[in-house]
C-alpha cells in the first residue's frame, strides 16, 4: 500500500482543509489492515471500483470490478475503527478541519452523517467529477482537480459561538477547562452549544474535547525529542484518567499505543498496523 500526502495549494483551501492523500494499493500487495482512532476532523474519501463492508467498528473495502465509484462521509466515530483493504485500491480522501466541510455543503453537516459510513453526495455533479478524478494517472493533476472542485462549492459559513468555542478548546492552555466554564465564556447555554455541535460537527463537546486531549498527547509524544516519553501525560489529571480515556479511544493503553503506532506522512497520519 502507498500512501501520499498534500496539503492545500490555494489560500482559501488551507484554511478549510488540513490535508489531502492518495492512497494506492496494487493486485500483487498483501491485504492491509489497520486500527485507526477519532479525530476532530471530517473525513472524505472516494475510491472506484470498490465494495465496502461496514460490521461492528470494522470496515473492509475490497475490489470489485462491477462497482460503481464509493463516495463516504466519516464525521461521527468515537471509538477505534478496523480498516481493511483487499485487491486493487485507488482511494482519494479530504481531510477538512473542523467546521470546514460546512462551506462546501448546501446542507448541515447532520443531514449527510447519518450511520457509521454513509454514503456522501452532496451536489448532483458530484460522484460524475470524482469518479473523473480518480481517473486521472498524475497524481499531482488528481490534487488539482479536486481543489478545484471544492472551490466551485464554495461559500461562506460562519457559527460565531462555534467558532469562538473551538478557539478555547484549541488553545494548549484551555485543554481541561470544563464545559461549565466554557459556557459561561461564551454566554451561551450548554444546551444551545450542545446543539450547534451536533449539527455542525456531529459530535458532542465533551466528546471532542477527549479527542483534542488524545491528539495532543500524541503529537507531545511525537516532540519528544528526548525519547522519554513522559510529556504526553501532562494533559491528564492524573495516571488513571489517561489510561482511561485511552482505552475508550483506541482500545489500548498508552503504553500498547505508542509503542505499535505507526506515524505516516510527516506524522499527518497516525495508523495501528496488524
Amino acid at each position: 500500500m502507498k500512501i501520499k500526502t498534500y496539503r492545500p495549494e490555494n489560500l482559501i483551501l488551507k484554511k478549510y482543509i488540513e490535508c489531502f492523500y492518495i492512497l494506492e494499493q496494487t493486485s500483487e500487495e498483501s491485504s492491509a489492515t489497520y486500527f485507526t482512532f477519532p479525530s476532530i476532523y471530517t473525513i472524505v474519501t472516494i475510491s472506484e471500483k470498490t465494495e465496502t463492508r461496514v460490521t461492528k467498528n470494522k470496515i473492509t473495502i475490497k475490489y470489485c470490478q462491477s462497482s460503481p465509484i464509493e463516495t463516504n462521509l466519516v464525521s461521527n466515530f468515537n471509538e477505534p475503527v478496523l480498516i481493511s483493504y483487499e485487491g486493487i485500491i485507488n482511494e482519494i480522501t479530504t481531510y477538512f478541519k473542523p467546521l470546514g466541510i460546512n462551506a462546501f455543503i448546501p446542507n448541515d453537516l447532520r443531514d449527510y452523517a447519518e450511520g457509521s459510513f454513509p454514503d456522501f453526495s452532496p451536489y448532483e455533479d458530484y460522484k460524475e467529477t470524482m469518479a473523473a478524478i480518480l481517473s486521472m494517472k498524475d497524481p499531482d493533476e488528481k490534487i488539482r482537480a479536486l481543489e478545484l472542485y471544492w472551490l466551485s462549492k464554495f461559500h461562506p459559513f460562519e457559527d460565531i459561538l462555534l467558532t469562538d468555542i473551538l478557539t478555547e478548546m484549541l488553545h494548549a492552555n484551555n485543554i481541561n477547562q470544563s464545559m461549565t466554564k466554557l459556557s459561561y465564556t461564551a454566554g451561551r447555554s450548554r444546551t444551545t452549544i450542545n446543539k450547534h455541535f451536533d449539527r455542525h460537527i456531529c459530535k458532542t463537546p465533551s466528546q471532542f474535547k477527549k479527542i483534542i486531549r488524545f491528539r495532543a498527547a500524541i503529537q507531545s509524544r511525537l516532540d519528544d525529542k528526548n525519547g522519554i516519553g513522559l510529556s504526553y501525560s501532562l494533559d491528564y489529571f492524573d495516571q488513571s484518567h489517561m489510561i482511561r480515556d485511552f482505552k475508550k479511544l483506541t482500545g489500548f493503553t498508552p503504553k500498547v499505543f505508542f509503542s505499535k503506532t505507526t506515524t505516516l506522512e510527516k506524522d499527518l497520519i497516525k495508523w495501528m498496523f496488524i
